[in-house]
């Protein structure tokens, strides 16, 4: 056998050569473009978040866009008061950029039906900011007890149609392989027309020109106490719909005090609200006067004049939440006061003030004017070109609904009805 050997060789690459493999390898891979990569990644990204924020402004937190330059930069207050000021003095200019930042404003927030606004022409009435109108809103719930504790619910319509049941399921005893009659519920259908109401307030010029903040947070201020005193109003005392009205309470459970209002004790309240169903008892409230609670707080155990007798609901050095047996008790400015109230009269609910609704056409429409005549409260009228003065006028549309009678007691002097 002859033996194979093996034989290296040395073989020397010089630069030349090792220049033309790099070439040709870089020829053949194609390097990443990371500049380009980073775009379409960064492109992604913001067409994602676009997505989101979009989905948010529209259907959650209706919050309208803000310009990046002009009017839209500046502070809500001071923003709306140039506007009024613009509109005193026939600025056009600003007028048509203000009008031009609320109708973009405006834009995001109407489609989630908050308000439906036109912008009027140069010179005629402004469209307020829409944050004074969101801060009316705001407002509303902190000066009122109704638009707190009631269920308020936005529609577009001028008159709407609620159901309430006036039956209910029951179980039938029965015995093995017998028929039962099938049961259904029925409903009643009651229709009622949104009302329309009117606020307006009328300022000088020199508050306009002197003042920046402090006339929007006035506007908003005064604007939200009447529209929180008008729901009150609606749910408490109205003639046609309050719980109170004398044509509504023998649709509701009452509670006598005695002939005056002098009578009422703890007592009475405790026997009113142990007259509802306990689903309305547990979320029930007393809704009173003032004075009315004070009167409550007054009393005291054994001889009134005597120094050592103690007071039912605390001292007057004590702090204490307004309550009757561990149930909230919650003072209404509108309703029946001590002074006022008379043998035979309403004068305080219990109640649980979910189950009433108030229906409210989308929410305030408010414009400004500088020209024509407004009353004042007394009737007479006020000219707002002589006078040189301005006004806010605030529309509103509302009616309340009760949804369930059974969750109310009335509490009145002598006979209740």
């Amino acid at each position: 056998m002859e033996d194979t050997q093996k034989q290296t060789e040395t073989v020397e690459v010089d630069a030349a050569v090792i220049d033309a493999v790099a070439e040709k390898a870089a020829a053949s891979i194609k390097t990443p473009d990371t500049d380009e990569i980073a775009q379409k990644v960064a492109d992604i990204i913001v067409e994602k978040t676009e997505k989101v924020e979009k989905k948010n402004v529209a259907e959650e937190t209706a919050m309208p866009k803000k310009l990046d330059k002009g009017i839209g930069t500046l502070p809500k207050e001071i923003r709306f008061a140039k506007a009024v000021r613009a509109h005193l003095n026939k600025d056009a200019q600003t007028i048509a950029e203000y009008n031009a930042y609320a109708a973009k404003e405006w834009l995001d927030v109407s489609k989630a039906n908050y308000q439906n606004v036109t912008t009027a022409a140069d010179g005629g009435a402004l469209v307020p900011d829409p944050e004074f109108i969101a801060e009316v809103e705001r407002l509303t719930d902190d000066y009122g007890v109704a638009s707190r504790m009631a269920t308020v619910r936005r529609t577009d319509r001028d008159s709407v149609t609620l159901l309430s049941g006036t039956n209910e399921v029951s179980f039938t005893k029965t015995g093995e392989a017998t028929a039962q009659n099938a049961q259904k519920l029925t409903y009643a259908a009651a229709t009622a027309a949104l009302e329309k109401y009117i606020a307006t307030l009328v300022l000088t010029s020199e508050i306009a020109e002197d003042s920046a903040i402090d006339m929007f947070q006035d506007a908003a201020n005064e604007i939200a106490r009447a529209r929180a005193k008008l729901f009150d109003q609606l749910v408490f005392t109205d003639s046609t719909h309050g719980l109170l009205s004398a044509s509504l309470a023998d649709a509701y459970k009452t509670q006598t005090v005695g002939a005056a209002i002098t009578d009422l004790d703890a007592d009475d309240l405790m026997n009113a609200m142990y007259k509802v169903v306990g689903s309305a008892r547990r979320n029930g409230r007393f809704y009173m006067h003032p004075t009315v609670w004070n009167l409550l707080r007054q009393k005291k155990t054994g001889d009134g004049t005597n120094s050592a007798a103690n007071y039912l609901f605390g001292g007057p050095g004590q702090a204490v939440t307004p309550s009757v047996d561990g149930v909230p008790v919650e003072l209404v400015d509108i309703m029946p006061a001590v002074g006022d109230i008379t043998a035979n009269e309403e004068f305080a609910v219990f109640g649980d003030l979910s189950r009433v609704m108030i229906h409210v056409k989308r929410t305030l429409e408010t414009k400004v004017f500088d020209s024509g005549v407004v009353k004042d409260a007394g009737g007479s009228d006020i000219n707002l070109i002589t006078q040189d003065s301005w006004a806010v006028r605030a529309t509103l549309r509302a009616v309340p609904q009760t949804r369930f009678n059974g969750a109310f007691v009335i509490i009145g002097t002598g006979t209740v009805s």
